[in-house]
C-alpha cells in the first residue's frame, strides 16, 4: 500500500539535497515568525492541502498560566510527502486527511514545542490495519537531528479521543529514516491509539512522565520493532508512573536495539503487553519493578533476572568461560531486568554486579566490550510460589554470596536515589495499595521507610496496573552461581537454577530423556553424578528417590521420622520424615526405610500415587507383562495421568528404575 512512497523516499535519500525534496515534495519551514510552504507564507484556507489553523486548549490539565495560550496548527489534508524543518514553539503538526490518503512526514532538522497538546497529532488518513503496515509515516531525514516536545489533551472536539502523547496517532503509524529524533512528553512519548505502531529504522530517544511508548487501546494492535535504535525512559519523579514499553495488544521485537526503562519507583514493567511480548531478534533491555513475562514462543533467547532488593549497579552477564555477552549500567534502581541479544544460546551463564568495564557505551548499554574485572559474582536460589501475580511469597531472588544485593556503602552508591524512598513516593505507594487492598501487609510502611521494595498484599496487582497476566516461576531451592539458559523455554525464568551443571556430557540432545533430565536437574529435583555427567542409566535407591520427591514437593517442613534405621545426619533425613508424614511409603516400608535398597519402577509409581493420586478403580492397560504388576491401582493411575506412557508394550514393573526414567516420571508428575 505504501510501496510507491517508500520508493520515492529512497530516490530522494540518494539525491540527498533540499533541492531534490523541493522537486518531489511539499517543503514546510517552521519558525516563531512566518511559516512557509514551498517558500510562500502558509494559507489559512481549509481547502488547501496544507493550511494554518489556531486552537486554544481548554481541558482540565492545562496549567493556569497557559489557559489563554493559542497554538498554531499546521494541518495536512491530502496525500503526499511533507518535509518539515525549522524551530517553533506553541505549534502543532496535524494530519486530517481522507481515509484513503497516505501521508509521509519527513522531519529534516525540526525542533518544535507544544505546551498544551500533542506536538504531532494524526487524526485521519489511510490505515491498512495490518500488522507492520501503516498509511502515515514519520521519516527522519538522513543525518538530521529532530526534537519534539509535546503535551497531552483530554477528549477533543475533533474526535472525542483523549491524546496522551507528544506524538499521538488515532491510527497505525510507522517510523523510518536514518536521522535522530528526541521526544519529550509531559505525559506519554509516542502512542498509536487504535492502530499498529511500527519502527523500521531511525535513532529515537523518548523521555516522558508516563509510558514513553504506548499502543492499542482496542487491545489488538501490535508494537513492532524491526530495526533502528530506541531508548525509552520514564522520569524518576515519584509523582508519576509508567512502563517503558506498553501495549494493550502485542509487542514484537524483530531487530535493532530497544532499551525500555520503567519508572524506577512505581509497580511497572520495562516491557508490558496484555496479549504477549515476543523477542525474535535484536538487542533488548527491559527494566522495572513488576514482572511481565516474555513469551516462550520467542525466536531469540532472553534472560529474566529478579533481584531481592532493587539495584542500579552495572550488571554484567558472561558465558561459562566468563566472556561478557551483556552489560548495562542502570541509571535507576530496578527489581526485574530482562534482556536479549543474538549472542545468547543454550548453556551456562554467570551474573556479576559492579566492577570495572571497558567498551563502547550508549545510554548505559555496553557493546564491543574489551575488558571486565572486579565484579561481584551473584548466585540465586530459593523457592517461591507461581501465583500469576506479584502477590504471595516473593522469591529469594539473587543475592551476593555474603549478603543481599544492593547493600552497599554510601560511598559506593550513585548520585540520585540512595535507597531512601522520597516521602511523596511513600505516600503515593500507600494510597495505591490502600486502593487495591483492604489491609496492608505487616511491616509494609516500615519497609518503605528503609528504602526497600516490600511485597504487596497477596493477590494484589493481579495482571499488573493495566498490564497482562504475570507470574514468575521458582528458581531452584538449591543456591547456585550457574544460570542455565534453556532453548526450550527461551529463558531461565522457568528453569533458572542448575544443579551440578545441566549440560551433561552423557545426556545427548536427541535422547528420549533429554528434556526430562535437563528439567529435573535444572529444578534441583535430581542431581548429576558429577559436575559433567548425569548417569541416566544408573539405578536409584529409596533414599535418592525420596530426596527427589521431597525436592519435587518444594521441601516443606518435615518434622522427625520414626524409621529406626535413619540417622539424624543422613542427607535424606528430612525427606524420610516428610514421606512418612504424608504416607508416601504406604505399602512399601513400615518400621525401617532401607534407604540403600534399589527402587523398582512399580515402587516409584506407588510412591507417586501415594503422593498425588486419589482413591479410584483404575483400569490397567493390556501390557504384555501386566501379570507382574502387584500395585494395579497405582500403575493404572500413573498411566491414566500420563506420568507413564501407555504407548509401550511392556511396563516392566519389577525392573529397577533408572535416573532417566525417574526424571521423566517426576517431570510428568509436575503436570498432574
Amino acid at each position: 500500500m505504501k510501496k510507491h512512497i517508500i520508493v520515492a523516499a529512497a530516490v530522494l535519500a540518494c539525491l540527498g539535497t533540499q533541492t531534490a525534496f523541493a522537486a518531489e515534495t511539499t517543503n514546510i519551514s517552521l519558525s516563531d515568525g512566518k511559516i512557509l510552504v514551498d517558500g510562500k507564507v502558509i494559507t489559512e484556507k481549509e481547502m488547501e492541502k496544507v493550511y494554518l489553523d489556531y486552537k486554544t486548549e481548554t481541558h482540565d490539565d492545562v496549567p493556569e498560566e497557559l489557559k489563554e495560550l493559542q497554538n498554531r496548527v499546521v494541518t495536512i489534508t491530502d496525500a503526499g510527502t511533507y518535509v518539515f524543518s525549522g524551530t517553533a514553539t506553541d505549534i502543532q503538526i496535524a494530519v486530517a486527511a481522507e481515509e484513503t490518503d497516505e501521508v509521509r512526514m519527513v522531519l529534516n532538522g525540526v525542533d518544535i514545542t507544544c505546551q498544551t497538546a500533542a506536538a504531532i497529532q494524526v487524526y485521519t488518513a489511510a490505515d491498512p490495519r495490518t500488522e507492520g503496515e501503516y498509511g502515515v509515516t514519520i521519516e527522519l531525514a538522513e543525518g538530521s537531528e529532530n526534537v519534539v516536545n509535546g503535551s497531552h489533551t483530554k477528549k477533543t472536539e475533533e474526535d472525542g479521543v483523549k491524546h496522551d502523547a507528544a506524538i499521538s496517532s488515532n491510527i497505525s503509524i510507522g517510523f523510518e529514516g536514518k536521522g535522530s529524533l528526541t521526544v519529550n512528553g509531559d505525559n506519554e512519548g509516542i502512542e498509536a491509539k487504535y492502530g499498529h505502531l511500527t519502527f523500521n529504522s531511525g535513532n529515537i530517544t523518548l523521555n516522558s512522565h508516563d509510558d514513553p511508548l504506548n499502543a492499542s487501546e482496542d487491545g489488538v494492535a501490535v508494537v513492532t520493532i524491526n530495526d533502528g535504535y530506541i531508548f525509552s525512559s520514564v522520569t524518576s519523579d515519584p509523582q508519576y508512573e509508567g512502563d517503558g514499553l506498553d501495549s494493550n495488544g502485542y509487542i514484537k521485537v524483530n531487530g535493532g536495539t530497544a532499551i525500555n526503562l520503567a519508572h524506577p519507583y512505581s509497580m511497572d514493567s520495562g516491557i508490558d503487553s496484555d496479549k504477549g511480548s515476543f523477542i525474535n531478534g535484536g538487542i533488548v533491555v527491559g527494566a522495572g519493578n513488576m514482572y511481565d513475562p516474555i513469551e516462550s514462543e520467542s525466536e531469540q533467547l532472553y534472560m529474566m533476572l529478579q533481584f531481592s532488593e532493587s539495584t542500579d549497579d552495572l550488571l554484567v552477564v558472561t558465558d561459562k568461560n566468563d566472556k561478557p555477552v551483556f552489560a548495562y549500567d542502570f541509571p535507576h534502581r530496578y527489581t526485574y531486568i530482562a534482556f536479549s541479544t543474538p549472542e545468547l544460546e543454550e548453556g551456562i551463564y554467570h551474573v556479576y554486579q559492579g566492577g570495572e568495564i571497558t567498551g563502547t557505551e550508549k545510554d548505559g548499554l555496553y557493546t564491543e566490550i574489551t575488558s571486565y574485572t572486579d565484579g561481584t559474582k551473584l548466585h540465586h536460589g530459593g523457592q517461591m510460589t507461581n501465583d500469576r501475580g506479584f502477590g504471595g511469597m516473593r522469591p529469594d531472588g539473587m543475592q551476593h554470596p555474603e549478603g543481599e544485593m544492593g547493600q552497599r556503602d554510601e560511598g559506593q552508591r550513585k548520585e540520585g536515589f540512595r535507597g531512601e524512598m522520597p516521602e511523596d513516593f511513600k505516600e503515593m505507594m500507600q494510597k495505591e495499595f490502600e486502593k487495591r487492598s483492604e489491609e496492608l501487609p505487616e511491616g509494609f510502611l516500615e519497609a518503605l521507610e528503609k528504602g526497600e521494595m516490600p511485597a504487596p498484599p497477596e493477590g494484589m496487582m493481579q495482571g499488573g496496573m493495566g498490564g497482562g497476566p504475570r507470574g514468575f516461576q521458582s528458581s531452584s531451592d538449591v543456591v547456585t552461581e550457574d544460570f542455565f539458559l534453556s532453548e526450550k523455554t527461551k529463558t531461565f525464568s522457568n528453569l533458572s537454577a542448575v544443579v551440578n551443571n545441566a549440560t551433561f556430557t552423557d545426556v545427548e540432545k536427541g535422547a528420549w530423556y533429554y528434556e526430562a533430565v535437563t528439567s529435573a536437574a535444572a529444578q534441583g529435583i535430581l542431581k548429576g553424578e558429577t559436575e559433567t555427567t548425569f548417569a541416566p542409566d544408573a539405578t536409584m535407591t529409596r533414599g535418592e528417590v525420596l530426596e527427589a520427591m521431597y525436592a519435587l514437593a518444594g521441601k516443606p517442613a518435615a518434622g522427625e521420622t520414626t524409621f529406626t534405621d535413619v540417622k539424624a545426619d543422613a542427607s535424606y533425613y528430612a525427606a524420610a520424615a516428610w514421606a512418612e508424614k504424608n504416607g508416601i511409603l504406604t505399602d512399601i516400608a513400615e518400621d525401617e526405610l532401607a534407604a540403600d535398597m534399589k527402587v523398582t519402577r512399580e515402587e516409584l509409581m506407588q510412591m507417586l500415587y501415594n503422593y498425588l493420586g486419589e482413591e479410584q478403580e483404575g483400569v490397567l492397560p493390556a501390557f504384555r507383562d501386566a501379570e507382574q504388576v502387584t500395585a494395579e491401582h497405582a500403575v493404572a493411575w500413573v498411566v491414566q495421568e500420563g506420568i507413564v506412557s501407555d504407548k509401550q508394550e511392556w511396563i516392566r514393573p519389577q525392573d529397577h528404575v533408572t535416573k532417566a526414567e525417574a526424571a521423566t516420571m517426576f517431570v510428568n508428575a509436575e503436570k498432574v
